[in-house]
């Protein structure tokens, strides 16, 4: 199982307290796809955790450091993606009153592309119908 991590539910999983931050079926999915085809990390999750950090102060520095760390491991389970133009043609697709962030519409559109699941919590993303969500 392969799925797409949302960017808030990659640092909890990887950083934080998952088994108080993410749900039970949010967990399960990240720890299934980490044993066995990889966590897909949208790039633009590296821009939007910068971005919260700055403008929100949720996350921190460090934490972004270990996520592009873990990002270029060729050891780890987690694997970057690019935004394509297979990512760039979904990301047209997405109504921008359904989903106005870009960087949500990025990851979004990274799952639509790659036909994977994504694992989120954003209210938005899992009440538009646009791909299939797991939290």
């Amino acid at each position: 199982m392969r799925v797409v991590a949302d960017t808030h539910a990659l640092v909890w999983y990887l950083l934080d307290d998952p088994d108080r931050r993410l749900s039970p079926d949010a967990l399960t999915a990240l720890e299934q796809a980490e044993s066995t085809d990889g966590i897909a990390v949208s790039v633009a999750s590296v821009v939007d955790l910068w971005y919260v950090i700055r403008t929100r102060g949720t996350f921190t520095d460090d934490q972004l450091d270990q996520v592009v760390e873990l990002l270029r491991d060729p050891e780890s389970s987690l694997e970057a993606e690019p935004i394509t133009l297979d990512v760039a043609a979904a990301f047209r697709q997405i109504p921008r009153d359904a989903l106005g962030d870009p960087w949500d519409r990025f990851i979004t559109a990274t799952a639509m592309a790659l036909g994977l699941p994504l694992v989120t919590r954003d209210r938005r993303i899992c009440e538009s119908g646009l791909v299939e969500t797991i939290w």
